[in-house]
């Protein structure tokens, strides 16, 4: 059984809440903006770097599988909609259209 030994600063965000799902860190800043945490694992777990994720929030909950529940400013519940990307280390053919930005962005859905 793994038994603390210390406390380790894991710089980069102000943060107001932090909710964990089964592979990683997710948290609310000061301002509301949500952030995942990249690069946990075993032999790092305090992992590489934060990436914010498009939204804001007044509170919000992951699931073990990594789905995010929020409550908005306003009061409203949304739900991250997310997609699957195949893992993959080979590249797409040239004359293939390369993932931009816009096919990976996930929305949110208010409930």
């Amino acid at each position: 059984m793994p038994v603390g030994t210390d406390w380790e600063l894991v710089p980069g965000l102000a943060v107001s809440q932090l909710v964990l799902s089964c592979r990683t860190a997710w948290v609310r800043c000061v301002n509301g903006d949500l952030a995942r945490r990249y690069g946990v694992s075993e032999r790092n777990p305090a992992g590489d770097y934060w990436k914010k994720i498009p939204g804001n929030a007044s509170w919000f909950t992951v699931t073990p599988e990594d789905e995010l529940w929020a409550v908005t400013q306003l009061g409203g519940l949304s739900h991250r909609l997310t997609k699957l990307l195949p893992q993959t280390t080979l590249r797409p053919p040239p004359s293939s259209p390369a993932l931009g930005g816009d096919d990976v962005d996930d929305e949110w859905e208010l409930i």
